[in-house]
């Protein structure tokens, strides 16, 4: 109608497959998997993370991935939402392009001291690296979302300087990122943080290529998503449940429950594909299904709420 006020969009990436399940004390067979992947694409988000190709010893819970890939192609729901993976080198480049899925998850650590511990590289050897990668990605036809990891915060050696976090995320733009994303992989972001960042951010590429990855850790994700919404970003990762963790950042507590974020831009007045009912329906399997896993491998169940 003439007059009305236009609703903003909102693209949502759902993560629990991936971020949600790496940190997770039991582990999920590949059938449960593929059951809640098609729970969380019937919530309608943008896209969905659905595992990473890395080394099985060090992410068992995601050691499935080719599996997992192999039973997605065929499911009815496959066509309706973009599906990514992580990769971190070369090799898992590799393994993931035979996957048929749409586009690869690429970061880089804005501290050394999470770089070497999570991929055993310094930031300057990793962010040559996760270039040249976002080139091939590229070149073969696939989306990149790019991701300057710690970007408000690290365990190992504090809050990096933002001119540090803008020099990575300039690279990641030069390399062909499709999407930008700012990580609070510790969820110690505060609002102030939030806009320095989103300032530099902005300066490379419009606000509907610039994401946020929140964690919830200390209550703050939701004032995080406020501000970076009204600063004008508009991708948001989030994970059904609020699961998850990075298994290589002492201290990160469960990402950005996707409900949570859901609500929080909708009182923003955002416009989000997001179906309440069936992410509800994912979560309460997500959260029955750690829980039967965990009782089985010797684990305590997983809490019903986070």
């Amino acid at each position: 109608m003439p007059g009305e006020a236009r609703v903003s969009r909102a693209w949502i990436h759902e993560v629990a497959p991936r971020d949600g399940l790496q940190n997770e004390a039991a582990v999920l067979d590949t059938q449960t998997k593929l059951e809640l992947a098609g729970r969380l694409a019937a919530a309608r988000p943008d896209s969905i993370e659905l595992t990473s190709f890395v080394r099985p010893d060090l992410l068992p819970a995601l050691a499935d991935a080719e599996q997992l890939a192999a039973a997605v192609a065929p499911a009815p729901w496959r066509a309706g939402v973009e599906l990514y993976a992580l990769v971190a080198n070369a090799r898992g480049y590799e393994r993931f392009r035979s996957a048929e899925l749409d586009g690869v998850t690429l970061l880089v650590s804005a501290t050394d001291g999470h770089s070497l511990a999570n991929v055993g590289r310094s930031v300057d050897q990793a962010l040559e690296q996760t270039c040249a990668l976002a080139r091939a990605s590229k070149a073969d036809g696939f989306r990149v979302r790019a991701y300057v990891s710690m970007a408000f915060g690290c365990p190992y050696d504090g809050p990096p300087a933002p001119s540090r976090v803008g020099e990575l995320a300039a690279a990641l733009v030069e390399a062909g990122a499709d999407v930008l994303v700012l990580a609070d992989t510790l969820g110690v972001g505060l609002p102030g943080q939030v806009e320095e960042l989103t300032a530099l951010a902005l300066a490379l590429l419009p606000g509907e290529r610039v994401g946020l990855h929140a964690h919830d850790s200390f209550g703050r994700a939701a004032d995080n998503v406020r501000a970076a919404w009204r600063l004008g970003l508009r991708h948001f990762d989030a994970a059904a449940g609020g699961c998850g963790g990075c298994p290589f950042a002492p201290g990160a507590a469960g990402n950005l429950d996707t409900a949570l974020l859901r609500s929080t831009l909708a009182a923003e007045g955002a416009e989000t594909p997001l179906d309440a009912g069936a992410l509800a329906d994912a979560s309460r399997y997500l959260v029955a299904s750690l829980a039967e896993a965990g009782a089985g491998q010797g684990h305590p169940p997983a809490p019903p709420e986070r």
